[in-house]
């Protein structure tokens, strides 16, 4: 049987773009997913699109009460199964409840395969602080009682580990990547700043995205990460670049936190995202999530609340001159200090223009340089994408 002969959702490309999926899942029956043995290649050939997107997309497919009839072929297979948090979406889609495994042979006959294996080593294991493939996931696999990874908590007290750990998580990860000096006080107060907001991000789902409007436990396939990732990105030419300079390829480190839990939105609010909500209002809730008033007109009814602070969020990115995505909802927004990127010109407030800081203000992807929301797809969760440069 042919890649072209199996129906369904083709990995990773099908689940790394923004396209509707509600036609997956109308019919009632398992959504049939096909992993290829050149599933590395295609995400080599992504450009640096979203693998975080599509483990978002996936798990929405599941919390929406999807199932999956996953077909894989044999090459691939052996790799997932021995080795599955190198390849994050497919340790996620191992995870996912709901799922039944099937190999594909070359005579295009399936066998159920078992993958317990495979889950225990995925929710077991530990982030390698030298990166020795291009990506690596540590997973909170809440929906099978494995919430507690190491790395993130504290196993003795239970409780999320210091941001002290999240900076030096995030410094050793990043400095693994430079072929550089690393050790001027800049970089080092740069990516600590980087370390705080992922540790602020990932606090974020403990918080809010592990329970429904009523307080009680999500389920099923209640699933957390955090996703570090050397990628490839296409960018234009800088603004200093020659007449008739082409676009390049530059390299990247992404950290990315996930959640499919209840988003943006309705932990804010505590009512569910109903379709007749004005996307702006979704939008305003956006950055008030981000930026405790930044819209005093809509209350905050989350007990504890402590905005990330966006200012400080995008200051980090601008100086390490990196892109940040969010996705939640129906939005999809962004803003990017990458060079080679057209950056919005949008100037900070006032009495903070000394500083340079960029204002606290979101894009549309889809609108690129427009602080307008466009209406997406809907998605379960929050997925956080920081891209920075390693040259």
């Amino acid at each position: 049987m042919s890649k072209s002969e199996v129906t369904g959702l083709h990995l990773p490309v099908d689940l790394m773009s923004d396209v509707p999926l509600r036609t997956h899942n109308e019919s009632g029956v398992p959504v049939r997913i096909f992993v290829p043995d050149n599933y590395e290649d295609l995400i080599a050939a992504t450009r640096g699109q979203s693998e975080v997107l599509g483990i978002q997309r996936l798990l929405t497919l599941a919390r929406n009460g999807a199932s999956f009839r996953v077909i894989w072929q044999p090459a691939i297979a052996r790799k997932a199964l021995a080795s599955g948090s190198i390849y994050p979406l497919l340790a996620v889609l191992l995870l996912v409840q709901g799922a039944e495994h099937w190999l594909l042979d070359t005579d295009g006959e399936e066998s159920l395969i078992a993958v317990d294996s495979a889950r225990r080593s995925i929710v077991t294991h530990q982030l390698a602080k030298d990166l020795f493939s291009d990506s690596d996931i540590v997973i909170c696999a809440d929906n099978l009682g494995a919430g507690l990874p190491s790395d993130l908590y504290d196993k003795s007290s239970t409780k999320l580990r210091s941001r002290e750990d999240f900076e030096t998580l995030v410094i050793d990860a990043l400095s693994a990547q430079q072929s550089g000096s690393i050790g001027s006080a800049a970089f080092y107060s740069r990516v600590s700043a980087l370390g705080t907001i992922v540790a602020e991000l990932f606090e974020n789902t403990d918080m809010h995205a592990r329970f429904d409007l009523l307080g009680k436990p999500l389920k099923p396939n209640s699933i957390r990460g955090l996703m570090l990732k050397r990628i490839s990105i296409e960018v234009g030419p800088d603004n200093n670049a020659a007449k008739g300079s082409v676009p390049k390829q530059i390299e990247c480190f992404e950290v990315s936190v996930f959640d499919a839990g209840l988003g943006f939105y309705q932990s804010f609010t505590r009512r569910p995202l109903e379709p007749a909500v004005e996307i702006q209002e979704e939008w305003k809730v956006l950055h008030n999530c981000l930026e405790r008033h930044y819209y005093p007109d809509l209350p905050d009814r989350r007990a504890g609340h402590r905005a990330m602070g966006l200012y400080e969020v995008l200051r980090a990115i601008q100086a390490l001159r990196g892109r940040v995505e969010i996705r939640t909802g129906r939005l999809f927004s962004y803003r990017t200090f990458l060079d080679g990127q057209i950056q919005a010109q949008m100037q900070p407030k006032a009495e903070m223009a000394h500083l340079a800081w960029p204002k606290p203000k979101l894009l549309d992807v889809e609108k690129k340089y427009v602080a307008v929301p466009s209406k997406h797809d809907s998605v379960v969760g929050t997925s956080v994408r920081v891209i920075v440069p390693l040259e």
